[in-house]
């Protein structure tokens, strides 16, 4: 079995502010990508009920219900990526915002990590208790990886986004009478 190699504190608090910084980078593109598809869509979907007497024409009824369908599904995603995009900007602009402040000599480590989890609601509250306990146990990348992972399911919300997307122009290409 491989061990794993003794991260110092040091390195360890540097690779979490990577990681928040590469999360936050990661973040911002999608979310701006993700919105130029959506409003694409909307554009399209919103052009084809505008037109509704000449779209009937060429497009049967149930194509359409189903594209505003699929629309909405994009929607919901949408809404998913630009909560969790909230979530990891957020942090990372806390993270800066505490990074700039100095320790207090003798702050007790403990309890603030306790007032923390206090001022947390559920389930947030579960994320910040398994955080504080890997902070107690020398992890400082912790955070960094979290907000990450954040990051991460964002893409994967996207990626759905687009595959919603190109259904929809297969719904509309299928849908074509002509």
């Amino acid at each position: 079995m491989k061990t794993k190699p003794s991260i110092t504190a040091n390195d360890s608090a540097y690779i979490g502010q990577v990681l928040m910084t590469m999360g936050e980078c990661m973040s911002a593109g999608l979310s701006k990508f993700s919105g130029w598809m959506l409003v694409g869509f909307a554009a399209i979907l919103g052009a084809l009920l505008a037109n509704l007497d000449a779209t009937t024409k060429f497009l049967a009824a149930g194509t359409l219900s189903t594209i505003a369908i699929l629309f909405s599904g994009a929607v919901f995603l949408n809404v998913l990526q630009r909560y969790s995009a909230a979530v990891v900007s957020s942090s990372a602009e806390v993270a800066k915002k505490v990074e700039e402040q100095p320790v207090p000599e003798g702050i007790d480590i403990v309890m603030f990590l306790e007032q923390l989890e206090c001022a947390t609601l559920w389930p947030a509250r579960l994320m910040v208790r398994r955080s504080n306990r890997k902070i107690l146990a020398g992890d400082f990348a912790a955070g960094g990886r979290l907000i990450s992972t954040f990051a991460q399911i964002e893409a994967w919300f996207v990626f759905a986004q687009v595959l919603i997307s190109v259904i929809a122009t297969w719904v509309l290409a299928c849908g074509l009478r002509g």
